[in-house]
C-alpha cells in the first residue's frame, strides 16, 4: 500500500478516559478507583466459564483471577444452578480487592421456576403469556383432559433446551388455567399452573399434569375460564419463565410488577448484608429492547400482540422504565450492561454504562459484521450521559469455522477492543498472550491512548470524488427518493418519509457502485432529526440506519450461515448529534453494487460527508507504550509503519510463544505486515 492515509477520527474525547461526570450517588457504593476507570490498555474483564476452579480452594481461584481488571460470572440460582461457595467468593473477593470491578451475570429477560420460592416472589401475572383458548366443558379437580375450542397455540415442542443436555431437545408447554370476570380480566389469584403430557389436534384436547409449581387443582367453568401457553425456554437445564416487562404488566395484590419485584430482589442482592454486598453492578444477559418472538401477547387480552398495542411499543416502553428503576434506585455509582449483539437487544443509551458485544460481532460471528460492533460502540461512546462509561467485547466463538482460526480472532477482538476504548472480556481460561504483553506479564501494559483510533486506507480515490461531502445535487440525484421528502441544507442530505403507518421503516435505494476487485469501506456521518415516535423527543435511544448491498457475489457456504452475514450492516444515530459510521463490505469487486438504505421509522433522518473506498480496512491506535494494528480484511496487509506513528519511533514485536525464535525487532519502519482477521501489538522500544 503507498502512503496515502485516510484518518476517520472517531473524536478523541469519545475514546479517551471513562467520561465522569459530577452526579452523587445515593448509595455509599463507589466506582472510584477501579482499574477499567484508571489503569492503561488492554482493559479485561475475566468473563464466564461460571464453575471454572470452585473445585479448589478460594486462594487458588482469587489468584487466577488477578490479572483481569474485573469479572463477569454467573453466582446466583435464576437461571443456572450455582453453588453458594461462589457467591460468597466472589463477594469476598470484592471487598478484598475494591480495584477490580465485580459484575454479576443475569438473565434480563427470564427466570428459572426449578424452586418453589420463585413463584413465592412471582405471582402469575408477572409471567408472559402467548394466546390461548377457552374450554368447551366444566373442568372438575381430577380432570386431566380437557377440550378447548382452539388448540393449535398449543405445543409440545415449546420450549427448546439450550445449553445443557437433558436428554431431549424440546418440552411441552406449561399453561396457565385462569379465571376471568365478565369483561374478561383475568383473575389471578384464582388459577393453577400445569404442565402439558399430550394434544390430540383432532379432538382439541389437551392432557395435562395439574397443580403444578405449588399451585393447587380447582374447579374452572367454562363460561369464565381461559387456558394460555406460558412463554418459556430452557438454558443451562432449566425451564424458565419470561419477566412480563411491558408497561402494561399486572401487579401483584401489593401493586408490585414484575419489574418492581426484580429491582427489589437486586436490592436484597446487593444491599447491606446481602449476598453481592460488595458487587458493583450487573450484566445482563439478555434484555430485549423489543419483543423478539411471534407468539407472546404481552397485555393479556387474548391475541398476540409481540408487544405493540394501538400503535404503541408497550414492550419498549416498560423495558426502559424497568432500566430506569434500576438506576433509580442504585445511583450512578453502579454498573448496568446489556448483550448488544442483535439489533433487538438494548439500546437504552444514558440509563445503562454500556454494551456486552458478544463474540466480537455476535455469539456466531467472529468477524463479518465487525462495522456494526464498530458503530455500536460508537455511538455508545459518544453519546452515552452516564457517570461512567463502560462496555465490553467478548472472547465467545461458536461458530465452527471461527473456532479454527481462533487464536487470531481473539487477538483481533482484543485488539480492537482497545482500539475502540472499550474492555476485552476472555474466558478466564482462555491463554491470550497479548493480555499481558507477551512476556512482560504486566496489566494494563499499553498504558493510555495518544490519539484517537484510525482508518487506515489505500491510495484509491473516493469513489464519489467528494460529492458526498457536498451533497452535491447530482448525488442526490442517484439516490431513489420519491416516496420521501428531502432537501439539501449545509452539505447535509435530509430525509423524511411519506407512509402513513410512521412506525414503518424507509428503504431508500442509494449510487450504484462499481469496482473491479477488493473491498469497499462506506464512510458518512447520520443523525436522526426525530427520535422514536412512541418515545420523549430528546431521548438518547439511536434509531437504526443500515446499509444494505445488492449485487454482492455468492460468498461461500459457512457453518451456522455465517455467509449470511457479511450483508445488511447496522449503524446507529440518535437526536443528540452527529454519529461517524462505516460499513464494510468484503470481496464485492466485479460486481455491479446498488448501495440501500435502510432506516427505522418514517422520521426525518440526515446524512453527510458520505465517501466511499475500494479498500481493505485498517485499523489503527498508538498508545503510551505502543501501537496497535487491526486488519479485519480477508488478506495479509503489508503497510508502512509511518502512516501509524512518528518515523523517528522504533517498536518491536511482543515476546510469545507465537514468536518464539523469531527477530523482535522492527528495523524498516515501511514495511510492517499484518495477517488477515488479526491484529498486531507492537511494544515501543
Amino acid at each position: 500500500m503507498r502512503n496515502i492515509v485516510f484518518f476517520f477520527v472517531l473524536l478523541w474525547v469519545l475514546l479517551n478516559k471513562a467520561n465522569v461526570s459530577a452526579q452523587e450517588s445515593n448509595t455509599e457504593r463507589s466506582l472510584s478507583g477501579k482499574e477499567v476507570f484508571e489503569s492503561g490498555y488492554p482493559k479485561t474483564l475475566s468473563f464466564r466459564n461460571d464453575k471454572w476452579l470452585l473445585n479448589l480452594n478460594f486462594s487458588h481461584w482469587e489468584k487466577a483471577h488477578m490479572h483481569f481488571n474485573g469479572i463477569t460470572k454467573k453466582y446466583l440460582q435464576e437461571e443456572v444452578n450455582m453453588p453458594l461457595m461462589a457467591s460468597e467468593w466472589a463477594n469476598t473477593y470484592a471487598k478484598d480487592h475494591p480495584e477490580k470491578l465485580m459484575l454479576v451475570h443475569l438473565n434480563g429477560e427470564a427466570r428459572s421456576v426449578n424452586d418453589d420460592v420463585t413463584f413465592k416472589t412471582y405471582f402469575p401475572g408477572h409471567w408472559v403469556y402467548e394466546k390461548g383458548s377457552i374450554p368447551v366443558q366444566d373442568i372438575s379437580k381430577n380432570q386431566n383432559i380437557i377440550t378447548l375450542e382452539d388448540v393449535s397455540t398449543f405445543s409440545l415442542k415449546a420450549y427448546t433446551v439450550h445449553g445443557k443436555d437433558i436428554g431431549v431437545a424440546f418440552r411441552p408447554h406449561d399453561i396457565l388455567l385462569v379465571k376471568v370476570d365478565k369483561n374478561g380480566k383475568r383473575l389471578w389469584g384464582q388459577s393453577e399452573f400445569a404442565s402439558i403430557i399430550n394434544i390430540d389436534q383432532a379432538k382439541n384436547q389437551i392432557k395435562i399434569k395439574r397443580g403444578q409449581h405449588g399451585s393447587m387443582a380447582r374447579e374452572f367453568s367454562m363460561e369464565n375460564t381461559y387456558i394460555a401457553p406460558i412463554a418459556g425456554d430452557i438454558w443451562g437445564g432449566n425451564l424458565m419463565y419470561y419477566y412480563n416487562l411491558s408497561s402494561t404488566c399486572p401487579r401483584d395484590k401489593n401493586g408490585h410488577s414484575a419489574a418492581d419485584i426484580f429491582v427489589g430482589e437486586m436490592q436484597d442482592w446487593f444491599g447491606k448484608g446481602g449476598i453481592l454486598e460488595n458487587f458493583d453492578g450487573v450484566g445482563f444477559d439478555v434484555n430485549y429492547f423489543v419483543v423478539k418472538h411471534k407468539t407472546w401477547d404481552c397485555n393479556n387480552d387474548g391475541k398476540i400482540d409481540n408487544g405493540f398495542v394501538d400503535g404503541i411499543n408497550i414492550w419498549k416502553e416498560g423495558d426502559l422504565n424497568f432500566l430506569q428503576k434500576i438506576r433509580n434506585v442504585f445511583g450512578p455509582e453502579f454498573i448496568i450492561t446489556s448483550d448488544g449483539w442483535n439489533d433487538n437487544m438494548q439500546r437504552a443509551v444514558g440509563i445503562l454504562n454500556g454494551m456486552e458485544t458478544e463474540g466480537l460481532c455476535r455469539w456466531n460471528d467472529g468477524f463479518r459484521q465487525i462495522s456494526r460492533t464498530i458503530n455500536q460502540h460508537t455511538y455508545w461512546n459518544l453519546h452515552n450521559t452516564t457517570k461512567y462509561k463502560f462496555s465490553y467485547i467478548t472472547a465467545k466463538l461458536r461458530n465452527p469455522a471461527d473456532e479454527m482460526i481462533s487464536d487470531q480472532l481473539r487477538r483481533m477482538g482484543l485488539g480492537l477492543a482497545s482500539c475502540l476504548g472499550v474492555a476485552y472480556s476472555p474466558a478466564p481460561n482462555l491463554n491470550i498472550p497479548e493480555i499481558l504483553g507477551g512476556k512482560l506479564n504486566q496489566p494494563n501494559w499499553l498504558g493510555q491512548p495518544k490519539g484517537p483510533m484510525k482508518y487506515i486506507l489505500g491510495d484509491q480515490e473516493d469513489l464519489l470524488l467528494g460529492d458526498g461531502l457536498s451533497m452535491s445535487a447530482d448525488l442526490v440525484q442517484k439516490f431513489d427518493l420519491k416516496n420521501h421528502s428531502h432537501r439539501i441544507e449545509d452539505n447535509q442530505l435530509i430525509i423524511k418519509g411519506n407512509k402513513e403507518d410512521r412506525h414503518e421503516n424507509m428503504v431508500i435505494p442509494g449510487p450504484d457502485l462499481k469496482v473491479e476487485s477488493g473491498d469497499i469501506i462506506i464512510f458518512l456521518e447520520a443523525k436522526a432529526m426525530e427520535a422514536f415516535i412512541d418515545l420523549e423527543k430528546g431521548s438518547l435511544v439511536p434509531r437504526k440506519i443500515n446499509i444494505k448491498m445488492e449485487g454482492l457475489p455468492d460468498y461461500p457456504e459457512e457453518p451456522m450461515r455465517g455467509h449470511l452475514l457479511y450483508n445488511n450492516l447496522s449503524g446507529f444515530m440518535g437526536v443528540d448529534g452527529y454519529t461517524p459510521l462505516m460499513f464494510y463490505f468484503r470481496n464485492v469487486g466485479g460486481a455491479d453494487l446498488k448501495m440501500t438504505l435502510e432506516v427505522e421509522e418514517q422520521g426525518a433522518f440526515a446524512i453527510r460527508n458520505l465517501q466511499v473506498f475500494n479498500s481493505p480496512c485498517v485499523i489503527s491506535r498508538v498508545f503510551e507504550k505502543g501501537v496497535i494494528i487491526v486488519n479485519p480484511s480477508l488478506e495479509n496487509i503489508h503497510i508502512d509503519l509511518s502512516q501509524v506513528v512518528n518515523n523517528k519511533s522504533k517498536f518491536k514485536r511482543l515476546d510469545t510463544s507465537s514468536n518464539k525464535n523469531k527477530d523482535l525487532n522492527i528495523d524498516d519502519i515501511t514495511s510492517v505486515s499484518i495477517p488477515a482477521l488479526d491484529a498486531l501489538f507492537l511494544l515501543k522500544d
